[in-house]
């Protein structure tokens, strides 16, 4: 909803003119922010009737500005100048009155973002059975996205509950109190470590081409663990066995990465980026070996938990990174 917020903050700024917005912001503010407030209540109030009209009461500092600004006695001439009023915007008493197709193009950009990022979701394979929606969130309560919802979605079943603005919060309530109400979820990315598996030629640049220990090896893969949209579940966890390159230090670095690519390919791509590094002191009579170690990753309900176990020695180090932050 915050694009239509700044779609309508947009229109009166062009009305008034900059100047004119800067001056109320500057000199008062408690008057820009009640305008603010007002919106947001009445944007989820509006109907799709196009023959109805909105009236909203906006400050009187916001009139006298725009007339002190433009250099006229009274705002309706603003209006009648503008070219963002198409002759469907009324002004009176401290009220200013759109005709509904007008105010309803606040909507519009916004909504249409809406629709496509459904249908892009529909298109992935885990949500093309999905067969019913569920609207909540404040936005939800506009009478506009509802019909738009229902209208481009006619083979699905659309709910929205009582007080959908407030499902949300009641919903991380509730998951606050039993986590385990939550038996499984989407990956909401990808997550891997950095590797540097044996170079292949032809198929690994070679911009990606080291030597290490002499043989040639590609660096800043990126080893998938879990993938973008995967369902996994509180005690998830994915384990792999690798060597640790004969490891000319005392301390093992394991880069955790993720990705909002599904297939990232190496960890310096667009999207991809690093949430932290799980350090594993080595055997020091043995830190030049070819030691295996097992990389572990455990999903839990808000956070991710990394574990490796160095299988010569048995030692055990782990991490843990909160996804709530991601």
């Amino acid at each position: 909803g915050k694009s239509v917020d700044d779609a309508f903050m947009k229109f009166l700024r062009d009305l008034a003119g900059e100047k004119a917005m800067d001056l109320l912001k500057e000199k008062s503010m408690e008057d820009y922010v009640e305008i603010c407030r007002t919106f947001e209540t009445k944007k989820r109030t509006i109907l799709p009737d196009k023959n109805s009209a909105v009236t909203m009461t906006i400050p009187q500092t916001y009139f006298e500005f725009s007339k002190e600004c433009h250099k006229v006695k009274d705002f309706k001439e603003i209006i009648e100048k503008s070219s963002v009023c198409e002759g469907k915007v009324k002004s009176s008493r401290g009220k200013i009155k759109w005709e509904n197709d007008l105010f309803v193009q606040f909507y519009k950009r916004t909504i249409n973002n809406i629709i496509k990022h459904m249908d892009d979701l529909f298109q992935e394979k885990q949500a093309q059975d999905v067969k019913i929606i569920l609207m909540v969130g404040g936005f939800s309560e506009c009478a506009l996205v509802q019909k738009a919802v229902k209208e481009h979605f006619t083979q699905k079943k659309v709910i929205i509950p009582e007080e959908a603005g407030l499902a949300v919060l009641k919903g991380a309530v509730y998951f606050g109190h039993v986590p385990q109400a939550i038996s499984r979820r989407s990956a909401r990315h990808t997550y891997g470590i950095q590797t540097w598996p044996p170079f292949e030629k032809g198929i690994h640049p070679e911009s990606k081409k080291i030597v290490m220990n002499g043989k040639d090896r590609c660096k800043d893969v990126f080893f998938k663990y879990v993938q973008k949209g995967e369902s996994i579940y509180p005690g998830f966890k994915k384990s792999q066995i690798f060597n640790t390159l004969g490891v000319a230090k005392d301390v093992l670095e394991c880069a955790v990465f993720i990705s909002e690519d599904p297939n990232p390919l190496f960890i310096d791509e667009r999207g991809c980026r690093k949430l932290g590094i799980l350090k594993i002191p080595l055997n020091k009579g043995n830190k030049t070996s070819r030691g295996e170690m097992e990389e572990t990753m455990i999903f839990g309900e808000t956070e991710l938990r990394v574990r490796a176990e160095d299988l010569f020695t048995g030692n055990v180090q782990e991490v843990t990174f909160d996804l709530l932050q991601e």
